[in-house]
Parts: C-alpha cells; sequence; structure tokens
C-alpha cells in the first residue's frame, strides 16, 4: 500500500468515497446542484476535480493497493474565521456542519475519509490519519477536527482510538435518505508541536 496526492484523474473514486463516508448527504447536495439532466454522481465529480474548494482533489490524499485506489481522507486548514452570510445561503442540512466547523477555527479539518469497503480493516484509515497529522503539523495547525453522526459508534470508537474528544453537538437536520439521527459531534485533537 502506499499514498499519493490526488490527481484530477481520480475524481469519480474521490466522488464515490466522499458520499460513503457523508453517508449520503453529498449526494443529495449534489442532487440540488445538479442541472440538464447530470446525476448527483456527476456534479460531484466535477467538484472534485476542481482547483477550489474544500471538495477538491487538491486536498485530498488516496491509498493505492495493487494499482488500485481503495481509500482517501479529505483534510485541509479551516479558515480563521466562517462569515455569517455563508450561514445565511446554505441548505438547512449543512448549516450545523459549518457551526461546528466555525467552533474550531484555523483546524487542520479532516472533511472526509473512507475506504472501499472491501478494503476495510487493514490498516488504511490509521495510515490516512497519521499522514493528515504529519499534513497538519507541516501546516503549523496545533489542533485537529473532524465532525460524524454521533450513531455512527463504529467511526466515534476508531476516533477516540486515536486521541480525539467529543467537542461539542448540534442536532442533525435530516435528509431525503438519511439513515442517522440525533447530533453531529465535533470531536478534536490537539498536536504536539515538533
Amino acid at each position: 500500500m502506499r499514498l499519493r496526492d490526488a490527481v484530477r484523474a481520480d475524481a469519480r473514486d474521490l466522488a464515490y468515497l466522499i458520499n460513503l463516508a457523508g453517508e449520503g448527504l453529498p449526494e443529495y447536495l449534489w442532487g440540488l446542484m445538479a442541472e440538464g439532466g447530470e446525476s448527483p454522481l456527476e456534479v460531484g465529480m466535477q467538484r472534485a476535480a476542481r482547483q477550489e474548494g474544500g471538495f477538491s482533489y487538491r486536498h485530498a490524499r488516496v491509498c493505492i493497493d495493487r494499482g488500485r485506489l481503495v481509500g482517501m481522507i479529505l483534510a485541509y486548514r479551516l479558515p480563521e474565521a466562517i462569515d455569517p452570510e455563508d450561514l445565511e445561503e446554505c441548505p438547512a442540512v449543512v448549516e450545523p456542519l459549518l457551526r461546528l466547523e466555525a467552533r474550531v477555527p484555523g483546524s487542520w479539518y479532516i472533511n472526509a475519509i473512507a475506504t472501499l469497503p472491501a478494503a476495510r480493516r487493514k490498516g488504511i484509515g490509521r495510515l490516512l490519519m497519521a499522514q493528515a497529522e504529519a499534513s497538519a503539523i507541516a501546516a503549523g495547525c496545533d489542533q485537529m477536527s473532524l465532525i460524524l453522526a454521533a450513531e455512527n459508534a463504529v467511526a466515534r470508537s476508531f476516533y477516540q482510538r486515536l486521541g480525539f474528544l467529543d467537542a461539542a453537538s448540534l442536532p442533525l437536520v435530516p435528509w431525503p435518505g438519511c439513515a442517522q439521527g440525533g447530533d453531529w459531534v465535533l470531536m478534536t485533537r490537539r498536536l504536539e508541536s515538533g
């Protein structure tokens, strides 16, 4: 297994994996953006292929196993402040996520991490998280952050084993097809400086 920076040609895999990580929320949002008969996945691919924005291949690292992309992590430094107008213009399902992100300005944010189902339990998640930590330290961040559904006990346990602690929560706003309920939970981990 090896890690590499994602490239534009990885856009289809990135869109698939970020939707897997986001439990269908990305596909719902992409469906709202679709025009002229585009599928939600096509919109996701276009967004992943962009140079700018949080969901861009430029923020992703991928894991390759025997020539196949089997996992990815999408992570970047959050801005120092979130514009309140961003909250007014966003879909209601996204607002609690942005409000939680606003609590950890400047942190290294794990937007999404996912592996293909057949590649799970092989250490890929730990490998990707170790890479994210190294990137966070290199960027001068003193904290890592992520958000997950409180009901996702497997992921929550994984992050707790890596030293992440619950920092805040807000009610999840369900979307069509949403399998989760309850709250979004912001988890953080302080980083040791070099």
